[in-house]
């Protein structure tokens, strides 16, 4: 005999009524999804949140990194020429022309400070076209 499919069926043998386990609900609730979405949710806003933290402190120290280099290659300069101190004080302060590296505009400023013995040379180091705020600044001592 084929057990019965409805939803509720009496027990004529016990004597009672009772919901068919075979045919307890297959779906899934709204509150259900609802509360997976916010466990779900819980556990990706924190990992978005160090993507993007990650993403960007790499982009600063990718900048950071590009700086530095450029204010060495400029440091290098001015010790390789081989000038004396007078004809570095005559060169004067030097801004380099605009670079472009990894996508964003760089600009290196060379200044001399001529009231210091031994010649002290600033080299600063913008980020595109703002002169107000150098991304870094270097300091040597001249002294030939």
């Amino acid at each position: 005999m084929r057990p019965n499919r409805t939803r509720i069926y009496t027990d004529k043998k016990h004597g009672y009524t009772r919901i068919n386990p075979c045919l307890k609900r297959k779906a899934i609730s709204f509150i259900e999804i609802l509360i997976a979405l916010l466990v779900i949710s819980i556990c990706v806003v924190p990992l978005m949140r160090m993507f993007t933290t990650a993403v960007s402190e790499t982009t600063y120290i990718d900048d950071f990194l590009t700086a530095i280099d450029l204010g060495r290659e400029e440091t290098e300069k001015l010790k390789n020429l081989a000038l004396t101190k007078e004809q570095i004080e005559k060169l004067g302060n030097v801004v380099s022309p605009p670079i472009y590296l990894n996508r964003k505009l760089w600009r290196t400023a060379r200044v001399i400070s001529t009231d210091k013995d031994p010649l002290e040379a600033y080299i600063y180091v913008f980020q595109g076209d703002d002169f107000s705020n150098p991304f870094i600044t270097l300091a040597t001592a001249v002294s030939k």
